[in-house]
């Protein structure tokens, strides 16, 4: 089992981030796009001391403009040692899997914000949607299953890994929520379902992006829907 690194949280919003916001803006939710992330990360952290938090911000720079995450780069941008590196974030893979788990989480949350006037099955689906299609736009993580193919679909689809375990969880939580609040009866326990659902959602996106198909969110919708019922 990979170490875990010392990062506080692999989140966007990392706490005392000056530039961090509570909530996405309103442009970034309209949007639901990696392209404004890009944006919204900002250059390189010269006026502060190199930090755990911003080795992660210039790790999640480096995805978003489809570079190639090198370790002994960025450790030399940091002006710190890889060792140093090492410490604060794990290995490769397991800092990668920590840039793309909180991409997609920027983009699930931005989801679920913009179907709050939905309920139950109606706004799981419409959240799914969003969502997925909000990956398969992502420019950068199209370069990086099509580059890394091997070690893309490794990171973002093991279920011992930083991606799938994390994403099946707050999935099942969403599941939870609206069962909890009474629109929505699920067939079989949420884990279960979110897990389901989540590799319905790797095989669209993932498999088929390898493979040069453009993936087809409504057909992916369409098997959700049924285990949604």
């Amino acid at each position: 089992m990979r170490r875990r690194p010392t990062v506080a949280s692999p989140s966007a919003v990392e706490a005392g981030d000056p530039d961090a916001s509570g909530s996405p803006d309103a442009s970034a939710l309209a949007a639901g796009s990696l392209a404004l992330q890009e944006a919204r990360e900002g250059g390189p952290d010269l006026k502060t001391s190199p930090t755990p938090a911003a080795a992660f911000r210039a790790a999640r720079r480096t995805f978003l403009r489809c570079e190639r995450l090198d370790m002994r780069a960025l450790a030399l941008d940091l002006g710190i040692s890889r060792a140093t590196l090492y410490r604060w974030t794990g290995d490769r893979d397991q800092l990668l899997s920590d840039v793309l788990w909180s991409l997609s989480d920027d983009l699930f949350e931005q989801a679920k914000l913009a179907t709050t006037h939905l309920r139950g099955t109606e706004r799981l689906l419409e959240i799914f949607r969003r969502h997925v299609q909000a990956l398969i736009d992502a420019r950068a993580l199209r370069v990086l299953l099509q580059q890394e193919t091997h070690a893309a679909l490794r990171i973002l689809t093991a279920r011992d890994g930083g991606v799938q375990p994390r994403t099946v969880q707050r999935l099942a939580a969403l599941y939870r929520e609206e069962q909890e609040a009474g629109n929505f009866k699920p067939a079989v326990d949420v884990h279960t379902l979110a897990y389901a659902v989540v590799r319905v959602t790797e095989g669209f996106i993932y498999n088929d992006t390898v493979v040069a198909v453009e993936p087809e969110v409504e057909r992916a919708a369409a098997i959700v829907s049924l285990l949604l019922r």
